[in-house]
């Protein structure tokens, strides 16, 4: 309580009118927030907001719109939160001060001073524009495309008039008025002949052998070795990748075989075409001989943008996505090597951008293409300046050998059974690619479905794990840890085998919606039966013609290999809205792009 001295020549009446003053004064007083950190480590698993409400408040000292965000009690820990808005930091409250109604409840608010006029006009264009474009185009939940939710359905128009009252106004999703006409083709998956055969930036081993081509094998090689930073010749790089193959080398406690057909079938015609006769080494020996990078057997069947796979900007922007080459194994002949099935090999680039505009204008240059020729001069130097931010050397000069390589895939059954795939990174003391552990897939020998007849399994850990996690898992929010207590969990390689899923006993994972998901993310579930695909997602091609296809790309519906249910998967055309959404990036509308921060869940999945 304020208590005000009354001098002997004050009448009292106003001594109370003063005091009452006062006393409005300090309570209209902006209440501050103390300099909260934003937590990096959310990047990649935010909180999501369950509904996010803007309120009018004329005359509040805070500032004249709240934005109150529901995340549930008990989902963000502590009174305040800390978000990034277009480089600026934000902090909410749930304190029950400056404009917060209830101390933790749940609700966080922020209060923003913004421009009435513009802020009721954006309100009323974006929600009846958005509803709109959410009715006529795809909904997915994750990966999987579902029926159009039923609160998008029930969206009401902006009433102006109720909003300048002080009635709170609901806004569904990201305020955003997206592009329609994200071309596939040209800016997503791009498959086209006269783009991954093109004669200046790709190359033919038999015809046409280049190792200096922007989208070549070797020249991505030859950029990611970076002998002058690394010291490690682009010769010896690949021939040190290639040796893995070579040798049994055990990952996290797994064992990755060696597959020695690896020699017979592209070490050794390479080392022929590299001028060696046939005669003149072996298996032991064969790295004594030239290996020309000009005649690498590898050919480019598509070049894919995944900026779908970015974290959400309002945490960090040390996540900005994907661009990715996809090669296939040629035989010496070059034709595409099978034995029975294929061998592709995935570079996966992390996009080396810090800056939440930088990435809607790296986005917007993707979306570009779409008004170029496919396969046209102007389109081909467009898209390599596109993939030149990522995959020529020293594109991200902290990481190992100045290379924003991710990491290196290689899916193949020509080598032998079963279908395997293999994960690559680049060691920061040696330089050299070297096996490392395959993401979110435990080892084989924790799958029911895939431990060979007379071993006894080990699927107990794997089931307990995915039941205490289940919350999670469904969310795709789950990381499989490397190891479970003391014992390796994470796996060395992923094979598919009996039904290429992942499973328990029968009633050991007690979700059947977990034990999906945490399936559809492992390599062999989502290369395998969870999407019915025959292991490649981009499948083999000879020259002259695109590579096909899988149904998870461009739309298929799967029965669940257990429980039956129908998931609905349609990869192409979500990206194509996510690429949309990327254009709606930091677009100094303060108050919408603070809602996408609130909304935005990342794709957090490795495929």
């Amino acid at each position: 309580m304020i208590a005000m001295k009354n001098p002997s020549n004050v009448p009292p009446a106003l001594v109370v009118l003063a005091t009452a003053l006062l006393l409005t004064a300090c309570e209209r007083k902006a209440a501050p927030v103390p300099d909260t950190p934003v937590n990096e480590a959310l990047t990649m698993v935010p909180p999501i907001a369950r509904t996010v409400d803007v309120r009018f408040a004329e005359d509040d000292p805070n500032g004249n719109v709240f934005v109150m965000a529901d995340f549930g009690p008990g989902t963000i820990k502590g009174e305040f939160h800390a978000v990034i808005v277009d480089e600026q930091k934000m902090v909410m409250r749930d304190d029950g001060l400056g404009g917060d109604a209830v101390k933790g409840d749940g609700i966080f608010t922020v209060a923003l001073k913004e421009d009435i006029g513009t802020t009721t006009e954006m309100l009323a264009t974006d929600q009846a524009t958005m509803k709109k474009e959410l009715l006529a185009r795809p909904t997915f939940i994750g990966r999987e495309q579902v029926p159009t939710p039923e609160a998008i359905k029930a969206l009401k128009p902006f009433d102006k008039e109720l909003f300048l009252k002080g009635t709170p106004f609901s806004l569904f999703g990201t305020p955003c008025t997206p592009v329609t006409d994200v071309s596939i083709d040209h800016s997503l998956m791009v498959t086209n002949v006269a783009v991954v055969e093109d004669v200046v930036r790709t190359a033919q081993p038999c015809t046409r052998p280049s190792a200096t081509g922007a989208w070549t094998f070797g020249r991505l090689m030859t950029d990611m070795a970076n002998e002058p930073v690394s010291g490690v010749s682009a010769e010896d790089f690949v021939k040190n990748w290639l040796r893995t193959w070579l040798s049994d080398t055990p990952v996290n406690g797994d064992l990755v075989e060696k597959r020695t057909r690896m020699f017979d079938s592209v070490i050794r015609p390479w080392v022929i075409a590299s001028g060696s006769p046939a005669g003149s080494f072996t298996i032991d020996d064969w790295e004594t001989k030239p290996l020309d990078l000009a005649k690498a057997p590898f050919k480019l069947t598509a070049i894919v943008n995944r900026l779908d796979l970015r974290g959400n900007t309002g945490y960090s922007v040390t996540n900005a996505g994907e661009g990715r080459f996809v090669f296939e194994t040629l035989t010496g002949a070059c034709a595409p090597l099978t034995g029975p099935g294929g061998f592709t090999v995935i570079f996966e680039f992390g996009i080396p951008i810090t800056a939440c505009r930088s990435l809607r204008s790296f986005g917007q240059r993707w979306y570009d293409l779409k008004d170029l020729a496919l396969g046209s001069p102007e389109y081909n130097a467009a898209l390599q300046a596109i993939t030149d931010v990522f995959a020529t050397a020293n594109a991200s000069p902290s990481r190992p050998n100045g290379s924003a390589i991710n990491q290196i895939r290689t899916n193949e059954f020509a080598l032998g059974s079963p279908w395997e795939l293999r994960e690559f990174n680049i060691d920061p003391s040696t330089h050299q690619l070297f096996l490392t552990t395959v993401k979110q897939e435990p080892a084989k020998k924790y799958n029911a479905r895939a431990i060979p007849p007379g071993l006894p399994p080990d699927v107990t850990k794997m089931a307990d794990w995915v039941n205490a996690n289940a919350a999670d898992i469904v969310l795709d929010k789950h990381v499989v840890p490397v190891d479970i207590g003391t014992e390796p969990f994470l796996g060395g390689k992923s094979h598919t085998e009996g039904g290429r899923i992942w499973n328990a006993a029968p009633g050991q994972i007690t979700n059947p919606e977990a034990r999906h998901h945490f399936s559809l993310n492992t390599c062999s579930g989502c290369h395998g039966g969870e999407t019915n695909t025959p292991f490649l997602q981009v499948g083999l091609a000879p020259f002259g013609a695109p590579a096909p296809l899988a149904g998870f790309l461009r739309g298929i519906t799967v029965n669940d290999p257990v429980s039956s249910t129908p998931h609905t998967f349609n990869d192409l055309a979500r990206r194509q809205d996510d690429l949309a959404r990327v254009l709606c990036l930091c677009s100094g509308k303060r108050l919408f792009d603070l809602v996408h921060v609130l909304t935005f869940k990342p794709l957090h999945m490795t495929h």
